[in-house]
């Protein structure tokens, strides 16, 4: 049986290497990590065996990194869940799934104040990453696209510290209410 807890190490080692500056190479990033997370499959599996997800908010465990301006968070999605519209402020960022896969919505805030217009939908697997400088727009909502199962993922947010920056709802039809991501209790390990 793989351990979680050394896969979780390989890919917190591999971000802690390459955040050392002020802003990371992010497709190098992502190239290795993507790796990481192929060759960790089986410990990856297992965390998501354990993990318990209840309806309405994922769970969210920061892993250490010794510096303000990193924040690495392993978050675990519940079955069909979709995120609030949000944005990280003026952070740099990358998002990878972990085991099962997600729909990342890209939307476009207008000049003119008016609602968010939608612009695109990446969808990623396991090692699969998408990121994002902190001069670019970042408004987005995560779905897990199982209707039955976890999924898991990691994310860098890296930059002047920041909280999430939550868009008021579009008011066209949507698949799923949007919820608040919470910290619903501690993942194991």
């Amino acid at each position: 049986m793989a351990n979680h807890r050394q896969s979780l190490k390989a890919l917190r080692r591999i971000a802690l290497a390459h955040c050392r500056g002020e802003h990371p190479d992010l497709a190098a990033l992502a190239r290795e990590l993507g790796s990481a997370v192929r060759l960790h499959t089986e410990g990856f599996t297992a965390l998501s065996a354990r993990v318990r997800t209840t309806a309405g908010a994922p769970r969210i465990r920061p892993l250490r990194t010794g510096s303000a301006h990193l924040q690495l968070l392993l978050i675990a999605w519940p079955p069909n869940h979709v995120s609030a519209l949000h944005d990280h402020g003026a952070r740099w960022g990358l998002e990878i799934p972990l085991h099962n896969a997600l729909e990342i919505e890209a939307w476009r805030r207008q000049s003119d104040g008016g609602e968010p217009l939608a612009h695109g939908r990446h969808w990623l697997g396991p090692g699969d990453a998408l990121w994002f400088d902190a001069d670019q727009s970042r408004l987005h909502r995560c779905r897990n696209l199982s209707r039955r199962d976890a999924a898991l993922s990691l994310h860098l947010f890296g930059g002047a510290p920041a909280g999430l920056a939550y868009a008021p709802p579009p008011s066209t039809r949507q698949r799923m209410p949007p919820s608040r991501p919470a910290i619903a209790g501690p993942l194991p390990g």
